[in-house]
């Protein structure tokens, strides 16, 4: 295959592709951790569920939040570009 070509026919349904795969890998990853984390926390009784739900982040807290948010927001829809801008955008994250 040369870099012209489309794996589904379409440059788009290709940016599309990648956008929700990337799209579904962030949520698997994030469930995943939730998933382990919580399991550890309720273990040692660390875990109260209410005072998660309650919880409205601040300081700096808050700031990682708008960061992490912001980055995948970036890579997410990032995924429609192309791959050179993919692959700059990706080394200025590091």
């Amino acid at each position: 295959m040369s870099k012209t070509d489309n794996y589904l026919g379409s440059k788009r349904l290709d940016d599309i592709a990648r956008m929700v795969t990337e799209l579904a890998s962030e949520v698997w990853i994030l469930r995943d951790r939730n998933m382990v984390l919580e399991h550890l926390l309720a273990e040692k009784g660390a875990l109260d569920p209410e005072v998660l739900e309650q919880l409205h982040p601040e300081g700096e807290l808050r700031e990682r939040i708008q960061t992490e948010r912001t980055e995948f927001v970036q890579r997410v829809f990032g995924a429609v570009l192309d791959q050179d801008s993919r692959v700059e955008a990706a080394l200025e994250r590091r």
